[in-house]
Parts: C-alpha cells; sequence; structure tokens
C-alpha cells in the first residue's frame, strides 16, 4: 500500500477525534463565557416587560427632590409599567385623543432637541458684560431690599371693589381677616419674605416707601395677596455672590434670542400655506411655535423672578 494511501477506518477515527475536540473545546468556551457572563442590565420584569438600569438611570436623572431612594423610583417605575399594561389592555394606546398627545409630546420633544442643538455652542457671558448687568441694576444686587410680610392669599375672583376699599380704610391685616370671615370669603395666611429681585420694579419702589403696617393688594392671576409689610431691610448682594445668577440669566436671554433668530429664519426660508381663510391665522400675526421655543426668561424679566412677577399689578396701595 502506497504511503499516501489511507484506509477507511483511520479515516473515521481521525472524523471522531476532531468532532471530540471540537466538543470539548465549546465546552469549555462555555464555561468561560458562563463564569465572566456580564450583569443583566434588567433589574426586574413586569408582566413580561423589562425595566432596564437604564431606564432606572434615566428617571433618576429626572429627580429633583434629593431624600428619593433608587428603590422608591423603581417602585414608580414598576407602577407606571402596570398602568401602561392595564391602558394597553383597556386599548387606550389606540384613543384618537390619546395618540394625538402621544404625537404632540414627539413633534415638542423634536424641536425642543433641534434647538438645543442650535444653542448649544453660544458663547458664555464675559466678565465684563455681568459686571455691566449688576451695575446697571443696583436694586437687585448692591440695593437690594427684603420685606417681611403678612399675608392672605384669596381668590382674585373675591377681590371686590368693596374689598379694595377695605383695604384702604384698615388700619391692620387682622381687620382684614374680620371682614374676611364676616362676608364668607375663604383665605390663606402667610407669613413670608419678598426680596426686591422677586417683585417686578414698580412693586418694588411703591413698597420701598411704606412704613411698617402699611397694608397693599398685589393680583397674581387668579390668586390675589392682601398684604401687610411688618419690615423692610438692606441685603446687598455682591458682584461675586451674584456672578453665577446673572451668568445664568444672561445665558437664558441669548438662548431665547437665538430660538427666537432661528424661528424667523425658518419662517423665512419655508413655504407655509393657509388652507383655513377664515381660520384665526390670518386674523392677526401668526403664531411663533411657542411649545417649540425653550422654557426661557423674558428678555424683560431679572435673576429671581418668576415669569407670572412681570404680569401682577398692584390694585391698591396704602
Amino acid at each position: 500500500m502506497s504511503d499516501l494511501a489511507v484506509s477507511p477506518r483511520r479515516v473515521r477515527a481521525r472524523a471522531i477525534c476532531r468532532t471530540t475536540a471540537v466538543g470539548c473545546m465549546a465546552l469549555a468556551l462555555a464555561a468561560c463565557n458562563h463564569n465572566n457572563k456580564p450583569a443583566s442590565q434588567s433589574l426586574v420584569k413586569v408582566n413580561g416587560d423589562e425595566i432596564t438600569v437604564h431606564q432606572l438611570n434615566a428617571e433618576l436623572a429626572h429627580v429633583d427632590a434629593p431624600n428619593v431612594t433608587k428603590k422608591e423610583v423603581l417602585d414608580g417605575l414598576i407602577a407606571r409599567q402596570l398602568l401602561i399594561d392595564q391602558a394597553e389592555k383597556d386599548k387606550l394606546d389606540r384613543d384618537p385623543r390619546v395618540l394625538q398627545a402621544i404625537e404632540r409630546s414627539r413633534a415638542q420633544i423634536l424641536a425642543q432637541a433641534y434647538l438645543q442643538t442650535k444653542m448649544s455652542n453660544l458663547p458664555k457671558p464675559t466678565e465684563i458684560e455681568v459686571e455691566d448687568f449688576y451695575n446697571k441694576n443696583p436694586q437687585l444686587f448692591a440695593q437690594r431690599k427684603q420685606f417681611d410680610t403678612r399675608e392672605l392669599i384669596i381668590d382674585t375672583a373675591d377681590l371686590s371693589p368693596d374689598l379694595v376699599k377695605e383695604m384702604n380704610q384698615a388700619h391692620t391685616l387682622d381687620e382684614v381677616r374680620a371682614w374676611l370671615q364676616a362676608h364668607d370669603i375663604k383665605f390663606v395666611p402667610v407669613d413670608t419674605t419678598h426680596t426686591s429681585g422677586d417683585l417686578p420694579p414698580e412693586v418694588v419702589k411703591a413698597v420701598s416707601k411704606m412704613t411698617p403696617g402699611s397694608l397693599f393688594t398685589i393680583k397674581q392671576g387668579d390668586k390675589s395677596q392682601l398684604i401687610a409689610l411688618e419690615e423692610t431691610r438692606d441685603v446687598p448682594l455682591t458682584l461675586d455672590a451674584a456672578r453665577p445668577k446673572i451668568k445664568e440669566f444672561l445665558m437664558l436671554q441669548e438662548s431665547k434670542k437665538a430660538a427666537d433668530d432661528e424661528i424667523k429664519r425658518l419662517r423665512a426660508s419655508a413655504d407655509i400655506q393657509y388652507l383655513d381663510k377664515s381660520d384665526v391665522a390670518l386674523q392677526g400675526t401668526p403664531p411663533q411655535a411657542a411649545a417649540a421655543t425653550p422654557p426661557v426668561a423674558s428678555s424683560d424679566a431679572q435673576p429671581g423672578t418668576r415669569m407670572t412677577d412681570v404680569e401682577r399689578g398692584i390694585t391698591s396701595l396704602k
């Protein structure tokens, strides 16, 4: 027999050896993979749906309360998944109103994401700009005042001419409280503190001239405050202490301007056709897609001032 010839029996033996070797290697690799298997990303299954570490971390990133535990947040995710499951069983995911709400949320998220990418490289305020803003707004910083007050919070609908007259005639807030009780008007008593950075400039100017015990009224949307001034104190804020807030405010101003400019640019280059000629769209200035604009401060607002503050008005001052 030639040296190159191999018997069939020997061929079969070699094949068996190879198969056995491959099988052993597979078992060994499987054992290694088992020992080095990465930790599962799933934390819990709810009716077969997984809640992962990534979902928990994303939820934790949006939690403002400092004392909330991971367990509490995870319990919240479980509760939400249970509600989702039940909503889908009840076919609420097919409800036109739900679908519309989902689409609206999607549109808002996309619009905000685009604006954020456009504003991500905005220049930060310079030290000269920060110092200039500080010097031009002494009532917020160098000449900042603190007003300690007692207040009665009522519904603005109850702020009648008779109540305003009572505020003008009363000597103390207790007299006003008695009048409210006699007329069965509900109120919530509050002791609070305001600063000249919390209130509109016209309110600060008026209150700064008042003496302790003075009464005045501030309207704020559907609620009104019947206020007795207890004490006024000087609480100046140095440039170093104010610098972070000023920078944040100036950045918000710049972000709003950039967002407005970008929307104007897009409108100018877009093909916008109003199809319903009788609709409100043609009865005035077209809406500026306010939902797409990120929540930033008004250009007229000041650091520490809520948007609703600039809409306040004093209905009576004494």
